[in-house]
């Protein structure tokens, strides 16, 4: 009968919308809609990376959604209408829906964990920031101790504290609290 023929183009994008709601919806509140995990999550997805402007696009952040964070002083970020749309859009015929609840549930869990981790370390590294005076040798000291091996203990390449702080190239201190998710993301590269 009819049953065999093939299936309608949107299988795959309809089954992600319904068999990862739940995971997008927890994905989408735990990065607060914001660019750079919505971004590591497509790059992965997409297998290469995708540029912000692209992940933009993706998003249907539009110049207004834009100017309007600018103004006020924040990071643009995305509704979690405008996320799964993305995602769902981003399905294409034949993708595994498994791979999608995978790739999900790897990013859900290194967020949760970031979030319990940063949670019980805040009080302990406020202390910290208090007592290096927000001192970048200092705190870079502290990273450099806490490196897995074998960068363990070597110093950093020029600039890398910086990049990872988030604070301008000549500055000598930064301040306690990151932007959010500074923590939780290494940045690609130090430029």
């Amino acid at each position: 009968g009819h049953y065999a023929s093939e299936p309608p183009p949107t299988m795959s994008a309809d089954k992600v919308k319904t068999e990862c709601k739940e995971q997008m919806e927890r994905f989408h509140a735990l990065s607060k809609g914001g660019i750079e995990p919505v971004g590591i999550l497509f790059s992965q997805l997409a297998g290469e990376p995708m540029p912000p402007q692209v992940i933009m696009q993706v998003l249907q952040i539009s110049e207004d959604d834009m100017k309007a964070a600018a103004a006020e002083q924040k990071p643009p970020t995305c509704t979690l209408d405008q996320f799964v749309n993305a995602v769902v859009s981003s399905v294409d015929e034949g993708d595994s829906v498994d791979n999608y609840k995978t790739v999900l549930a790897e990013h859900i869990n290194r967020m949760e964990v970031a979030e319990k981790v940063i949670t019980e370390l805040t009080p302990k590294m406020k202390q910290f920031h208090e007592k290096a005076g927000g001192e970048l040798p200092k705190i870079e000291a502290l990273f450099v101790d806490m490196a897995p091996e074998p960068q363990k203990g070597k110093p950093m390449p020029p600039g890398m504290i910086n990049a990872l702080l988030r604070v301008p190239k000549d500055a000598a201190t930064c301040s306690v609290l990151p932007p959010p998710y500074a923590s939780v993301l290494i940045p690609s590269s130090t430029t």
